[in-house]
């Protein structure tokens, strides 16, 4: 499974367009940005989700890229009710960690916050829609 990393909605917008516009198929993971003191993000929801999330990607939807999209510091996702990723029409994320199933150029279902660090909840939400 490939991965890529949009550091931001201008970065994640022509991955979006291209998907919308091919009838494409994508995985978004938005994250708390990791801490650069620790390397670990600073959402402890997202540590606690992050290798279930991965491990399942991996084996459940190979055929598909992960995008990887982190919010930010703790301070610029917390302090911001206008965050960008908030408020873009095509992502609306209001918790994180969230996973976003993007098939045949449109979004085809979310998997948010604690939900996430459920191994069966993860293998239901990817083959549910494979």
């Amino acid at each position: 499974m490939p991965i890529h990393r949009c550091a931001s909605v201008q970065e994640l917008r022509p991955v979006l367009t291209r998907a919308q516009a091919e009838r494409g198929s994508a995985l978004l993971l938005f994250f708390g940005s990791e801490d650069p003191q620790t390397g670990a993000s600073w959402c402890p929801d997202c540590v606690t989700a992050d290798p279930v999330l991965r491990a399942a990607c991996v084996r459940e939807r190979p055929d598909l890229v992960l995008y990887e999209c982190p919010v930010g510091q703790r301070a610029d996702w917390k302090n911001q009710p206008a965050h960008p990723y908030r408020t873009d029409p095509d992502t609306r994320i209001q918790r994180i960690p969230t996973l976003i199933l993007i098939e045949d150029g449109c979004e085809r279902g979310r998997l948010v916050e604690a939900d996430c660090a459920k191994p069966e909840a993860v293998a239901a939400f990817l083959k549910k829609h494979a």
